[in-house]
């Protein structure tokens, strides 16, 4: 089921068509990608969804209900959060206290408590994402990947119905990216919609269903992994030859 869905969304910026017609879908349980190269639109796309970039026309629904002209502010209390391409993390707070901040989100906008306090849903996070021996450093202190994991803690203490990550292994090394493509596994596992926007297309192909591809705007390829990399389309847009 998609929980998260796009329809027809065209943005211009002056006489630029940055995205055309796109249509996507984020479906409960699973990872479902979005990639092209450099400048394609995928970054524009992202904010459509999150509210920070207004469309030209088209529509976006979070479980059936349309929120195009909503703020992000009003998404993110229907279950939407995100992560950000670069990190914007509060530099002079704990890691801890990164996520406290979040965590207390729900609470400022009148949410019904979820059956935790914002100290324990932190402490439930801290122990998903593996940040245990780092949670009392501040947050300037962290290495990227530990840094990027507190990113995606922050995001995930809001307890969203959707998850968009932009660019989450950027600066990771192997191991880190190993960790990041079991955790986001996992939370699909949970019953998360995850979207990943991602350059590291090994990764992709590892833990997507589903993949969408851009180019200048426009979706020019939409399949699982397996048929994504041999897609002629995509590989000369992008790939540059079949991806193992």
């Amino acid at each position: 089921m998609a929980l998260l869905e796009a329809r027809g969304v065209n943005v211009r910026f002056g006489g630029h068509a940055a995205v055309t017609d796109a249509d996507i879908d984020v479906e409960v349980g699973r990872v479902t990608g979005l990639i092209g190269p450099n400048g394609a639109g995928k970054t524009t796309l992202f904010n459509v969804l999150t509210g920070l970039q207004p469309c030209v026309s088209g529509r976006v629904s979070l479980n059936g209900i349309e929120i195009t002209g909503m703020a992000p502010h009003d998404r993110a209390q229907r279950g939407l959060a995100r992560t950000f391409q670069r990190l914007e993390l509060f530099g002079s707070l704990t890691a801890r206290e990164n996520l406290l901040v979040a965590a207390e989100i729900p609470r400022r906008f009148g949410a019904p408590p979820a059956g935790l306090t914002a100290a324990q849903r932190v402490d439930e996070v801290v122990d998903l994402v593996g940040l245990g021996a780092f949670v009392d450093q501040r947050a300037d202190e962290l290495t990227t990947g530990h840094a990027r994991l507190l990113e995606l803690g922050r995001a995930l203490v809001t307890r969203p119905k959707v998850l968009l990550l932009d660019e989450p292994a950027s600066g990771l090394d192997a191991d880190e990216t190993a960790y990041l493509a079991r955790l986001l596994r996992e939370l699909a596992d949970s019953g998360l919609a995850v979207l990943l926007v991602e350059h590291d297309v090994p990764l992709v192909m590892q833990v997507c269903r589903r993949v969408y591809v851009l180019d200048l705007g426009k979706v020019i390829s939409v399949g699982t992994p397996e048929e994504i990399r041999v897609d002629q389309r995509v590989v000369d847009a992008y790939l540059g030859q079949e991806v193992p």
